[in-house]
């Protein structure tokens, strides 16, 4: 797969996802801007990128930002646009997720999710957005999950969070028809990320036995996906073959869905 010379810039670009899609599209030979939180993590992954560029002149550059500090956030945008130039392509990676039952989940956690997951990247594309609707070219991709079409046992908040990045993004994607700017949904099932590994020794068993039904990716294959999906142009991506038939049946057949997955976990843990 070839990807033209295009700038990209990723929310959530330290680690996980984020950092392997910034990886790849440093390999297509595409500047990179990655967009987080942690300045050591962020010079880390800029120094990784940087080793991989394929033309010297390749931009791979780092952007210290908390997207949910959003007073803060537009001024923030347009510096980054201004030293490094308007992005062709927006990933919104950033997230956190957290795998407690809803009695077990305080509101502030449950806020922390939907702000993290949700409003952080919601901000960050109503500041960019403008500028591509100005230039009448651009793509977003909202990085989602498989949880945020499919409510998952134990991730009552996490799901909630992205379920609204999934419904966000259809409205939005109809507002934007004809204007020369693509929205896409990218719906992975779990990826091997640093996030996932730390969140190993509190996972639920009910979700762990689900999510060991569908199977995990490397970041590398998802960034592959994502990235093949972005570039087609398709409105949902979906990362993973099981992934794909879970959402697909889901979709089709909601109520054999809910009943086969109670069934499973009855089953299991009685």
């Amino acid at each position: 797969m070839t990807t033209s010379r295009k700038r990209v810039y990723i929310t959530g670009g330290s680690s996980g996802i984020g950092l392997g899609l910034a990886q790849f599209y440093v390999r297509a030979g595409s500047d990179v801007v990655l967009i987080a939180r942690d300045e050591i993590k962020l010079d880390a992954a800029v120094s990784l990128c940087g080793n991989l560029r394929v033309d010297a002149g390749q931009l791979v550059a780092a952007e210290s930002v908390d997207v949910t500090a959003y007073d803060l956030l537009a001024d923030k945008v347009t510096g980054i646009v201004e030293r490094n130039g308007p992005p062709d392509l927006l990933i919104l990676s950033a997230g956190v997720v957290c795998c407690r039952t809803f009695l077990d989940t305080s509101a502030r956690e449950f806020n922390t999710l939907v702000e993290s997951n949700f409003a952080g990247s919601r901000e960050v594309a109503r500041a960019i957005l403008p500028g591509m609707l100005q230039r009448r070219s651009g793509q977003i991709a909202f990085v989602s999950s498989l949880s945020g079409l499919v409510g998952v046992y134990g991730y009552t908040a996490y799901s909630a969070s992205k379920f609204a990045v999934n419904g966000f993004v259809q409205a939005l994607r109809q507002e934007l028809s004809g204007s020369g700017v693509s929205v896409h949904l990218v719906c992975p099932a779990e990826v091997d990320t640093p996030m996932i590994r730390a969140e190993a020794g509190t996972v639920l068993p009910q979700p762990r036995f689900l999510k060991d039904l569908i199977g995990t990716l490397e970041p590398s294959q998802a960034a592959k996906k994502i990235a093949a999906g972005i570039e087609k142009g398709k409105a949902v991506i979906i990362p993973g073959f099981r992934a794909g038939i879970v959402a697909c049946i889901a979709r089709l057949s909601p109520g054999l869905f809910a009943k086969g997955t109670e069934i499973l976990l009855r089953y299991r843990f009685g």
